[in-house]
């Protein structure tokens, strides 16, 4: 085998390892919103979590596969993946894989915008519930200061012992 040859191999590899964590993103994205839906904030923790890592794993595939590239003479971007596809293009699975990769960030992409709305909507309705918390209703000042505890003074009272 050749060096060409295993720089396809390679390529070919990455983008099938590439789709197959893309998919777990999307479908993590998915499940995301339902949590956010749901208020689930344990299941939230896990899924942020779980994100993470997959972000950090397309983010080595992405470079590999640019290495894979910059090996073969492309350059090591998307235009030079355009250009190794144009070239390679007897090798039907190549593309085939990239459209998937396409399709499922463009996907993610619209999930994660949608997750972020979700998030901004839900902290928009925490502050207004905060700062009507925080509203001057009484003589006594604010019942309720910036860290979410009782600005409210109480004096401790005699306790009662009955015998």
């Amino acid at each position: 085998m050749n060096t060409r040859s295993s720089g396809h191999t390679a390529i070919q590899q990455c983008l099938q390892e590439e789709v197959s964590i893309m998919s777990s993103l999307a479908e993590l994205l998915k499940k995301e919103q339902s949590a956010l839906i749901e208020s689930d904030v344990v299941q939230l923790n896990e899924l942020t979590q779980s994100k993470g890592q997959l972000v950090v794993k397309m983010n080595e595939l992405e470079k590999k596969r640019n290495r894979f590239l910059d090996e073969l003479g492309f350059n090591a971007d998307i235009d030079g993946m355009q250009a190794y596809l144009q070239q390679a293009g007897d090798i039907a699975d190549v593309g085939r894989d990239w459209d998937a990769l396409l399709q499922l960030t463009l996907q993610a992409k619209e999930d994660n915008r949608t997750n972020g709305t979700l998030i901004n909507r839900r902290l928009s309705v925490n502050q207004a519930t905060l700062n009507l918390l925080q509203q001057n209703t009484n003589q006594a000042g604010s019942m309720y200061g910036p860290n979410g505890q009782s600005t409210v003074k109480t004096t401790p009272g005699k306790g009662y012992v009955a015998t």
